[in-house]
């Protein structure tokens, strides 16, 4: 008996398996080779990465990719080509639900990121004009919000306040990873209904 964390949707076909977005843990400082591996494999592979400009001591700017979440890469796959995922040397293993409900074996189901939780991350991480940091500390839940005016427009999320401080932030929360957060002006957001 399998067990998703996501609902089956109209565009599941008889037969043709689902593909999910599991979760993969990596060596340090491997996410981008990682995930490039897996490109050239043939797989759907993302490693949350925001692109920032670095100004070298030499007066120089360069244009680099920062790893956002660390040794996680995300992998759009069926359950079948995630056992054999699993099996390539620089994946170490996939994250499992500690909270869901154990097989008859005792074994926990493996963690799946809905679609639009991965849509929102990628939106965030692509049109973000700060640098956005992921928090896997438990962050306090307000208001639903989006954007409405500025290049992250039409995103939807959670204001957050990090414990200690004044800050506002957009959260687009991960299920069993954590939150990203983006610094936000909340003159730029509009309550949802």
């Amino acid at each position: 008996m399998e067990n998703s964390t996501t609902a089956q949707g109209a565009g599941d076909a008889v037969g043709v398996p689902e593909r999910h977005w599991f979760v993969a843990f990596v060596g340090p400082n491997a996410e981008k080779r990682s995930r490039d591996s897996l490109l050239r494999l043939g797989y759907e592979a993302y490693a949350a990465t925001q692109e920032e400009i670095h100004h070298w001591k030499n007066g120089k700017d360069k244009k680099i990719e920062v790893v956002v979440i660390t040794q996680i890469v995300f992998v759009h796959c069926t359950e079948q080509e995630r056992k054999e995922v699993v099996n390539l040397p620089f994946i170490r293993y996939f994250m499992v639900n500690k909270a869901g409900k154990a097989n008859p074996y005792g074994g926990r189901p493996i963690t799946i990121i809905p679609d639009n939780q991965m849509q929102k991350l990628q939106f965030m991480l692509y049109h973000a004009n700060s640098p956005v940091q992921f928090v896997s500390a438990p962050v306090r839940v307000g208001d639903n919000i989006r954007v409405i005016r500025g290049d992250m427009k039409g995103l939807e999320g959670e204001v957050v306040e990090l414990k200690g401080s004044q800050e506002r932030y957009l959260g687009i929360r991960l299920n069993m990873l954590g939150c990203a957060l983006l610094h936000i002006s909340l003159s730029d957001v509009e309550k949802m209904s």
